[in-house]
């Protein structure tokens, strides 16, 4: 659950980013204070995920997050080819989650 915490506040802070380049400093300073909280959160998940399998969720999750968060908010353009990209992470997610059963050295591989 702290995972998916961080990757829904690195998806949000990341629109936020885009939106804040226009305002003021003060404004674009709440970007900076999300990310650093995703960061927060992600090293509470390390404490029960493996770091490979923990970074690969969040980062890979948070590009499909954002490709899509732009593509419904910002209008940006989602061609055939980033789709299948899209897919080919989360295809590379689910190998590196799936594989973890197999070793639960660095923590119980569950998603925290």
């Amino acid at each position: 659950m702290v995972l998916l915490a961080a990757i829904a506040v690195e998806i949000v802070a990341t629109a936020a980013l885009k939106s804040a380049v226009s305002t003021s400093w003060l404004v674009g300073t709440l970007p900076l204070i999300l990310i650093g909280f995703s960061f927060i959160l992600l090293s509470i998940a390390l404490r029960v995920i493996p770091m490979a399998v923990a970074y690969a969720v969040w980062e890979g999750l948070g590009i499909v997050g954002i490709a899509v968060l732009g593509h419904v908010l910002f209008g940006e353009h989602l061609t055939a080819a980033r789709a299948a990209g899209l897919a080919a992470i989360l295809a590379g997610i689910l190998l590196i989650e799936n594989g973890v059963g197999q070793d639960r050295s660095e923590g119980d591989g569950r998603l925290a």
